[in-house]
């Protein structure tokens, strides 16, 4: 059974893409100068529309986490239990949801950076593992 993968639209194809390239990209709001995440059309702060694009440093920190056990997307997803998912504090001063790999025993505090994962339909997913 085929796990869904994330929804690729014009707005999000650059970040995408720049995962498959290795690289973590934010946007950031020419006009303010606030970096922002997720991808969208107007700046959240004050709603420019002139954006752009600018690669993080894909380093952060756990500001929350969660463990879980079971699957709540069905029999597709039995494979992954049990994961951890994280809200990332990025250190350009956005939060990113996640995932985090390669460890055991996370604690909000932790010191992270991405690793990116291969996900389903040729889908490269932005993960976080310990830094250092």
């Amino acid at each position: 059974m085929q796990k869904p993968a994330p929804e690729i639209t014009k707005q999000s194809e650059p970040f995408w893409q720049a995962c498959k390239d290795g690289r973590l990209l934010i946007m950031n709001c020419k006009h303010c100068g606030r970096p922002f995440f997720y991808p969208r059309r107007s700046c959240p702060s004050c709603w420019s529309e002139e954006v752009e694009w600018i690669e993080s440093k894909g380093t952060g920190t756990i500001w929350t986490l969660s463990e879980v056990a079971i699957s709540l997307w069905g029999d597709a997803w039995e494979d992954t239990v049990p994961y951890t998912v994280a809200v990332i504090d990025l250190d350009e001063g956005v939060r990113m949801a996640s995932r985090l790999v390669g460890n055991s025993g996370w604690k909000i505090g932790d010191r992270v950076h991405v690793s990116f994962q291969p996900g389903e339909n040729d889908v490269v997913m932005p993960y976080f593992t310990a830094a250092g």
